[in-house]
């Protein structure tokens, strides 16, 4: 009986385990994204090393990286590793071993992304590159009295009223 590390998949078998089509495998080997499959004509297969590619491709497009970045960042990752020695397909196939739970961990986490409150802000233009924001909880003064604050600001940036900009000095 083949263990895990010795399992072959065709690009349909490959596509079906990663949750793609059998032309997305084949257009990512295009690409170079994932390796070429190991041997030629009919008896070409993919195995375990190509699975762990292709979920750290799908990792990294969910993560919001475009083709170029996802191979440069496999560049990177190899040329690291092999500064310390490690093979490329050591570690990728260490990647296809732990790829399917940290998929797991990435999508629960993604599910619990922090989103931030949002608020209104009224913007009041001073001058050009200064603006007044006044957040949505407070309440706006009398126009009289936020013209009164506008020109403040404008006196404290030294700005005339015909240019509207700062004077240098």
């Amino acid at each position: 009986m083949k263990t895990r590390l010795e399992r072959r998949y065709t690009a349909a078998q490959l596509g079906q385990l990663s949750g793609v089509g059998e032309r997305t495998v084949r257009y990512y080997v295009r690409e170079g994204l994932i390796d070429p499959p190991s041997g030629r004509g009919r008896g070409a297969h993919f195995d375990n090393r190509h699975l762990g590619q292709l979920q750290r491709v799908r990792f990294l497009q969910e993560a919001g990286l475009d083709h170029a970045a996802i191979r440069q960042h496999g560049e990177e990752i190899e040329t690291a590793l092999a500064k310390r020695g490690v093979a490329r397909r050591d570690w990728e196939a260490e990647w296809a071993r732990s790829g399917g739970d940290v998929a797991r961990i990435y999508r629960r986490l993604k599910t619990q992304r922090y989103v931030p409150a949002v608020s209104t802000v009224t913007r009041v233009e001073v001058a050009k590159g200064i603006a007044l924001l006044i957040d949505g909880d407070h309440r706006l003064p009398a126009p009289a009295r936020l013209a009164e604050a506008v020109a403040g600001l404008r006196a404290a940036f030294d700005i005339t009223e015909s240019t509207g900009q700062a004077e240098r000095k």
